[in-house]
This record gives C-alpha cells, structure tokens and sequence, in this order.
C-alpha cells in the first residue's frame, strides 16, 4: 500500500469519526510529508463539520456549492490514473462526505457579514495546547500556535489577491512574488510583504501586537496617538522585533512619546544545544522560550500551551520577570522552576485546570 492511499483511508477513517488515537498520529505524520494533501485535507476536515449556512439564496448557495466541489475536483484530478477497481476510492468516499454538508461554502468556516470586499471564505484554527501548518494555495508555509485563527480566500489567492487575517500567532515563510504583496491583518495592525520568514504574536487578550523579521522585508502599518486616522508605517530589517502597545487601559505617558518599540532579535543558547536559538520562534520547534517577560504576560502563553488558568492572589507577582527555556515539560515542572527564582507559592486544581499564585 503507497503511503499516499493510505493517507487517503486515514483521511476517510477520520472524517467519519472511527480513527484511533495511534491512527490519527500516523495521519498527521503522513500530511506533514506531503503539504499538498494537508491543504486538501484541511478543506475536507472543515467541510465535514459545518453548519448549514443562513442567509445566502437558493442561487448563492448553489453557486457556492459549485465553487466548492470545483477546488475538490482540481486535486482529485492531480491524481495518477490507476487501474479500475469496484471499491469506491478512498478519495471519493471523502469527496461524498464534503458533498453531503447542505452547502459548502467553498470549505467556508467564516464568512463575515459586513459588506466590505474582503470576505474569508477558508480557516484553519488550532486549539489549546496544540499547533499546525498549512501550505496556502501560493505556496506560502504557515504554522499556526495554539489558539490561534487563519482566514482567508483559497479562490482569491489563486487570482493574486494574497491576504489573510490572523488571530493569535503564526510562522509565516511567504512565497516571494514582487508583483503580488502578501498582506496579513491582525486588528488594525497590517502587515505587507512580498517575500520572507517571520513571526506575528497577536492575541486579543495580550497587550502588545509583536511582528518578528526573520529575513527579507516587511512594512508593518498600525495606528498612532490619539488623532483619528493616524497611522505609522515601520519597515522592519533582518533580525529586528517591533512590539505594538494595543492596550487601550494603558495610554502613551508624556515621558514615552510612540507606542512601539523596535529591537534587535536576542538569541539563546541552551545547554546541550550550541545552535543559537531566538525565543519569539522557538516554539514552531515545541520549545517553550521566554526573555525578559514578566509573570502576567507569561502566564497567557502558559494557559494556552497547557489549557489551564492561573489566577494570581497576589499582583506583586505579576511583574516579576523571567527568562527560561523549556522543552516538554509538564506544567508543574514549569513552575517549579520559576518558583525557585521567585519565591510565589501555588495551587494546582487539576479538576477545573486552575493555577492559584500567591
């Protein structure tokens, strides 16, 4: 059996809810070989569980199933002919199953309802304690942290029209094409870039929108001062990290006139390992690295790779500061290493996933 047919029964075993835990690990292994099939299995996986959609014609609806089976039909036309057999391919059983959710929505999870141009027809969400990479129709690689949300417009991007909408944070290796930009919007934050390896951290709860640039270029747009409509356009270099002040509860002081800062990117060196490591990207290779943070901000990331919730009882904590690298470690052992530097005594209740500090 080819790897790529067994991927396709892993694929059917999935979607109908019969796949094992030993299976779906082997299904994963196998679409991170093969980029082509995770972006067609992404399609499927969503189609499999939406909702039948409100507010669209009988005619929308129907051109949106079009649309839809019409990107389903491109990869299963990219297959090798084979033999006819009686058995219905494993593709086909999937192809069904897609078919089957009332209207398609082109693999649509999103679709807002304002009438601006942009409407996300695709996402790709990963949840608590997880992450995941997605191939996007350009060729651009996307890994996506825990909690976090990609949209965009499979369609679009095969016109040239390359922008996504990011919450939470991302890897991002962008296929280089000068004459079609690659866009990211992430609050009133946009990001611009015609080709290179970066980091964008931008979760609702955090204070601060952080774009990290590997190589290349990107041009960085974000509001500034209280003016309305006032925007400030950073290009950032190689090696460089801009942090954007979001917080509304925290306004510019006199003493800082901007609400952003631009710094070079540190790197780390771990025992054991003499590659130097940057901690803003450390954890696309499932490190959990931190540099001069302090507990509060800390303890979002904790609660989204661990899927727990700390409460702090005591705020002096809060502003502790930390730097550590860790790799696989269990949330306790986390903290018992931070509660040796500073002290704090804690209380996990593993019954509702919450962590008390004082």
């Amino acid at each position: 059996m080819t790897e790529r047919h067994r991927v396709y029964i892993l694929m059917a075993r999935k979607i109908s809810g019969e796949a094992t835990a030993q299976e779906l690990d082997e299904l994963e292994l196998l679409l991170q070989q093969d980029p082509e099939l995770r972006y067609a299995f992404t399609i499927v996986d969503d189609v499999s569980g939406v909702n039948e959609a409100d507010g669209f014609t009988a005619a929308e609806e129907e051109q949106l199933l079009k649309d839809g089976m019409d990107r389903m039909n491109l990869f299963l036309q990219q297959e090798t002919a084979v033999t006819p057999v009686r058995k219905m391919s494993p593709w086909k059983i999937i192809a069904g199953m897609a078919a089957a959710a009332a209207v398609l929505v082109s693999a649509v999870i999103w679709w807002p309802r304002d009438d601006r141009k942009l409407a996300y027809r695709n996402e790709v969400v990963t949840k608590t304690g997880s992450k995941t990479a997605v191939v996007l129709p350009d060729g651009t690689s996307v890994v996506l942290n825990a909690c976090s949300r990609l949209q965009y417009d499979a369609n679009r991007f095969l016109s040239g029209e390359r922008e996504v909408s990011l919450t939470g944070e991302a890897y991002f290796d962008v296929k280089h094409d000068p004459s079609h930009p690659f866009i990211i919007q992430t609050g009133k934050v946009n990001i611009r870039v015609l080709g290179t390896v970066f980091n964008v951290k931008a979760y609702t709860e955090d204070a601060t929108v952080q774009t990290t640039l590997l190589s290349g270029k990107v041009e960085v747009s974000f509001p500034e001062g209280s003016a309305a409509g006032s925007r400030k356009v950073i290009q950032l270099q190689p090696e460089q990290k801009l942090v954007i002040n979001i917080r509304k509860d925290k306004p510019v002081t006199e003493t800082k006139k901007t609400n952003f800062t631009i710094a070079p990117v540190k790197a780390m060196i771990t025992p054991g390992n003499d590659a130097a490591l940057k901690p803003e990207t450390a954890w696309v290779n499932d490190r959990f690295d931190f540099d001069n943070v302090t507990f509060e901000e800390l303890s979002h990331d904790l609660e989204r790779w661990y899927n727990v919730r700390l409460r702090f009882k005591n705020d002096k904590y809060k502003k502790e500061v930390f730097t550590g690298a860790f790799r696989k470690q269990n949330i306790d052992d986390i903290l018992q290493a931070l509660q040796l530097m500073s002290g704090f005594h804690y209380e996990m209740n593993t019954t509702e996933n919450i962590i008390d500090i004082w």
